[in-house]
């Protein structure tokens, strides 16, 4: 039985190869803990919660934007929500139901009921007045302050 490499590295040097076992372990643990993606800062954010209806009937599915009156900081992503069955919706910026940075801002809602065909269904057109899609015409207003918010009912 040829023993020479077995010799070569575990008899004749055995403090060296532990030293390179923990150079080795040290250069891993260095290049993982480099690894995560850095988190940015982020903006402060309050809960805000509401309902929604058009002419008198929960907007279930209905996508809400929230458009900054004064520009959000770099890097802060646009508060919105999807209104529930029941009408009701939560403000998200990061995370579900987060809430929003304080500061007015202009509401624009999308709402495209489904289309059913036999078993199929397709998203159809946006039935909320074109003027509550656009930021520029949009009358719905709201203040997202410290604290927890309750949106007043929006009813269009």
């Amino acid at each position: 039985m040829n023993l020479e490499c077995c010799k070569t590295r575990s008899v004749s040097r055995p403090g060296r190869r532990f030293d390179v076992g923990l150079f080795g372990v040290a250069v891993l643990s260095l290049a993982f803990a480099g690894c995560g993606e850095a988190k940015p800062d982020r903006a402060a954010v309050f809960p805000a919660k509401g309902t929604m209806t058009f002419k008198g009937e929960p907007t279930h599915g209905a996508i809400i934007a929230l458009h900054p009156k004064t520009p959000l900081p770099e890097g802060v992503p646009s508060p919105r929500a999807n209104v529930g069955k029941d009408g009701s919706f939560a403000v998200s910026t990061y995370d579900s139901g987060d809430g929003a940075p304080e500061g007015e801002y202009v509401v624009t809602v999308t709402w495209n009921k489904l289309i059913k065909n036999g078993e199929d269904s397709k998203i159809g057109p946006n039935v909320i007045p074109p003027k509550y899609g656009n930021p520029a015409t949009s009358d719905v207003v709201v203040k997202i302050a410290a604290g927890d918010n309750a949106i007043p009912a929006i009813q269009l």
